[in-house]
């Protein structure tokens, strides 16, 4: 077959997800809870470490920088950064059957993978073989299999004119057949996961809040209603007409956003044309017309980097805007959780660059310009600043709490303490026994006790705030002051 094959198609479809243990939900865990074992006991999946057998293994794996490797490839010993699965009720028969008006495509299903990654972003991979269909009509509309996340509007008549699903039907190895006919009741389930997405997923995964059950896994879209697509695409004759600047790049533009009503944008997606091929970049596709179909399939795991790249800065920022929200007792070590798992992905599966290779280095550019992953950094980074701000602002507020009642539990033994000291002395020792009758006793409690109380509360209370609380309470102290100190001029200390 490889000898017939006309085009390959990628389709990636990321999702944020959520584990549903006993530990508390307000704290992001995602990067711990991906060690448990559920992880390992995935229904429809089962487990993929990383081999090389093969040349093609070989060539994959060092075509990208090592640090790079520990964010695509799963290994048995190695940190758990992510979690590589293949599906395991696919056979060598299965097919895909994609309705587009009264035409019906037939296509070969490669492979079905699942990436689940610790900054708690999933990737599912849908890999197709086209080996039928040649033109590029053809190839747009085996596309719109990217669209079948949930409709993009309503009614489903109006998005079919603008490239949509009729109808979708997956044959697993004869065995499985998954439908889908987009007839769910939408006014009740908006933006829910397509049925025949949430069926390959299978248990424990879930879309629907009310069955968030302990041991579940809750997944949402997390960049819209369409998958990412990947289209490797052999066709000599459409190539050199784009390199002869024919009118088939204005189309070749409309194809890329596959919408059949959008009008031409210049400035929508980035060309780069070399000798053999020609490579279109936006943030819905990334597409290679060339001669022949490259050997080596690199470009899926640059796709997937950049996409979860992309996925966990949204993620982490609607996580800020969540718990920016809870209680003051929950918010900072929510924030907390969150920052450690930024600093992971800072550290760990954020780069710059990924490959020595020209073309590679090229695309890997391109597309982080196109799904703005540094705007969205750098947007992050301004979000966390904020929110810690606001976190230290809150210790800082509780921590004066605390001092205050330290202050006021203080001033509470002030008293007692001055009661036993007063009486421990030997001043008015004759007195002691009546003191309250004593004019001595009188006179010493104004002069060491209540003279220096009101000026210290005059102090703490004096305020350039004007208004006639404030006014009255300054006058009170003032006037008190002033008759304590006359009675000492007067009437002396009592000693």
């Amino acid at each position: 077959m490889s000898q017939n094959i006309v085009s390959e198609h990628i389709f990636i479809f990321p999702f944020t997800w959520k584990y549903n243990s006993k530990k508390n939900h307000t704290l992001f865990l995602q990067h711990i809870q991906i060690h448990s074992k559920d992880f390992e006991r995935l229904s429809n999946w089962e487990l993929y470490y990383t081999q090389i057998k093969e040349d093609k293994d070989y060539n994959e794996f060092v075509y990208f920088y090592k640090p790079i490797r520990s964010a695509l490839y799963s290994f048995p010993e190695s940190p758990m950064i992510v979690r590589n699965y293949h599906y395991k009720g696919l056979g060598t028969n299965s097919y895909l059957e994609i309705t587009i008006g009264n035409k019906i495509y037939r296509l070969h299903i490669s492979s079905l993978c699942l990436k689940m990654y610790k900054t708690g972003i999933g990737l599912l991979s849908f890999e197709i073989i086209n080996d039928r269909y040649t033109s590029l009509k053809e190839i747009e509309e085996i596309n719109s299999f990217s669209k079948c996340i949930y409709p993009p509007m309503l009614p489903l008549e109006k998005a079919r004119e603008e490239l949509f699903p009729d109808y979708i039907k997956l044959y697993l190895d004869h065995q499985t057949i998954i439908e889908e006919d987009f007839r769910l009741n939408y006014y009740q389930e908006s933006l829910s996961i397509s049925p025949l997405i949430m069926t390959i997923l299978g248990k424990p995964f879930i879309c629907k809040t009310k069955n968030f059950k302990l041991g579940s896994i809750f997944i949402e879209p997390i960049l819209g209603n369409q998958m990412f697509t990947l289209c490797l695409y052999k066709n000599t004759f459409i190539l050199n007409q784009i390199k002869m600047g024919k009118e088939v790049q204005i189309f070749l533009e409309r194809f890329m956003m596959l919408n059949k009503k959008r009008s031409y944008l210049e400035a929508a997606s980035e060309y780069l044309k070399s000798e053999g091929s020609i490579y279109g970049i936006n943030r819905f596709m990334l597409i290679c017309i060339s001669n022949e179909l490259p050997k080596s399939k690199l470009y899926d795991q640059l796709v997937s980097l950049v996409l979860m790249q992309r996925a966990t800065l949204l993620s982490l920022s609607t996580e800020i805007a969540r718990v920016s929200t809870l209680s003051k007792y929950e918010l900072s070590p929510a924030i907390a959780s969150i920052y450690e798992i930024y600093i992971q992905f800072i550290n760990q599966l954020y780069f710059k660059e990924i490959t020595e290779d020209g073309e590679g280095a090229y695309v890997y550019e391109k597309l982080s310009e196109k799904l703005k992953i540094q705007e969205e950094l750098e947007q992050l980074n301004f979000e966390m600043d904020e929110v810690h701000e606001y976190a230290t602002l809150i210790e800082q507020s509780a921590s004066n709490a605390k001092v205050q009642l330290l202050t006021i539990i203080g001033a509470a033994l002030v008293l007692p303490s001055f009661v036993t000291s007063f009486f421990g002395m030997n001043i008015l020792k004759d007195e002691s026994l009546q003191w309250w009758m004593n004019r001595k006793v009188g006179l010493w409690l104004n002069s060491y006790v209540i003279l220096p109380i009101l000026i210290v509360i005059t102090f703490t209370t004096w305020s350039r705030r004007k208004t006639k609380k404030q006014l009255f309470i300054k006058i009170l102290c003032i006037l008190l002051c002033m008759g304590s100190v006359i009675i000492i001029i007067k009437h002396g200390c009592g000693l």
